[in-house]
């Protein structure tokens, strides 16, 4: 019977054993955990400086447009181009005619032919402008 007593009843040596097992796994995994984490915000931190990166290399893109954009040669180029205005002194052109060669048609106009007969009608000036081509010429999208 001293047997069946000395296993039922855990000792000294084997209770500590389990604290220090139960300890150590305890351990194990929280030292996996934190590494995990580690691992995942040297992940981000990779990918934040390289967003940070791409951003430093537009911000000296967009300072250099800055830059050209404030000169006095882009504005006076710009309101030339694309506002249409003149300095003191000139005098504006605006074309009406297109430039297209398909479009203006030289035709020889004999001395008896009226002005309005020698200039074709002005909606086709006016289609000319805006679609580029003389009417009745169509692209086909295909």
């Amino acid at each position: 019977m001293p047997d069946e007593n000395h296993l039922s009843k855990p000792s000294l040596l084997q209770f500590l054993a389990i604290i220090a097992i139960t300890l150590t796994l305890s351990l194990i995994v929280d030292f996996g955990r934190k590494a995990t984490a580690n691992y995942h915000i040297q992940q981000e931190e990779a990918r934040l400086a390289k967003e940070i990166a791409i951003l430093e290399a537009r911000q000296q893109e967009l300072k250099r447009w800055k830059a050209i954009v404030q000169s006095d040669a882009f504005v006076e180029q710009w309101a030339r181009q694309e506002m249409h205005l003149v300095r003191a002194g000139e005098t504006a052109v605006m074309p009406l005619i297109p430039q297209n060669p398909q479009i203006v048609q030289s035709r020889e106009v004999s001395p008896l032919q009226t002005v309005e007969e020698q200039e074709p009608p002005c909606w086709q000036v006016w289609w000319a402008l805006f679609m580029d081509r003389p009417p009745g010429m169509f692209e086909v999208p295909w």
